[in-house]
């Protein structure tokens, strides 16, 4: 029996019109666009200070594009750190959740409607190990909601951009591994820890082997790192070289798929 099709009902889904007057995106490609949570991940003297220096304070990153930069650091007397701590508008010793408010206060209540860049160097681990007991702690709570902070005299959003530095993967909280926009893998991590890497960002559908191999190709000279852009699902050795990009893979596919209809035909 033929069905007669009612063109009056319009099943598609059609793209939300989003007002972005309110917004303050920067497009940094092939870096995380502005606002951003990124995380940088590995083990003493593997590279994450020298990479987050180069990262804050240089112009050929994102050394121009915040008005306000606080350090959270428990090492703020390590040589490697002087440069930020020099450079930083606010440097503090130690992590609270007092003090995470009273930053969140500072950027709501900003009269200059500034920019703000929020680095945690190893400052915050024992809070996410509480998290781990059933509580959801101040930080993790953050990067939920850190792109719609809004400056109360302005009216505008996105006004804060977070990078987190640990030593281990594990001590990431679901919330924060989900909410990461970018990851960056400095020194050799065990295949263990590299495996729950590719599970909880899933560029493959959960093919690990395929992950360790190409994270291999990313450490290629001792000080190499591997940047994960989870935004735009990428795989670089280091910020400059692509050795994996979703985007590209699905182009292959598609060739692929239209040179075997052309070959059947």
């Amino acid at each position: 029996m033929n069905k007669s099709k009612d063109d009056t009902k319009d099943l598609s889904v059609y793209p939300v019109k989003i007002d972005e007057t309110n917004m303050d995106i920067v497009d940094k490609y092939p870096l995380l666009p502005i606002p951003f949570f990124m995380v940088i991940l590995g083990r003493v003297k593997a590279g994450k200070s020298n990479l987050l220096n180069n990262l804050t304070l240089s112009p050929r990153f994102y050394g121009n594009d915040f008005q306000v930069k606080i350090l959270i650091s428990p090492t703020l007397h390590d040589p490697i750190n002087k440069n930020m701590v020099e450079h930083f508008d606010f440097v503090f010793d130690e992590y609270s959740e007092p003090l995470l408010n009273e930053i969140i206060e500072m950027i709501e209540n900003d009269e200059n409607d500034n920019r703000y860049l929020l680095v945690l160097d190893d400052a915050i681990t024992t809070s996410f190990k509480q998290a781990k007991n059933g509580k959801v702690d101040a930080f993790s709570s953050l990067v939920t909601r850190y792109r719609h902070i809004t400056n109360q005299h302005s009216g505008k959003e996105s006004r804060l951009s977070i990078i987190l530095t640990l030593q281990y993967f594990k001590f990431l909280t679901p919330i924060t591994r989900t909410m990461a926009m970018g990851l960056c893998i400095c020194g050799e991590l065990s295949d263990l820890e590299l495996k729950k890497i590719s599970e909880s960002y899933d560029f493959f559908g959960g093919n690990s082997k395929r992950f360790l191999s190409l994270y291999r190709q990313c450490r290629k000279d001792p000080f190499d790192f591997c940047f994960l852009n989870v935004d735009s699902m990428e795989m670089r050795r280091n910020f400059d070289e692509i050795v994996y990009s979703k985007k590209d893979e699905m182009k292959r596919l598609r060739d692929e798929q239209e040179a075997n209809k052309s070959n059947e035909n």
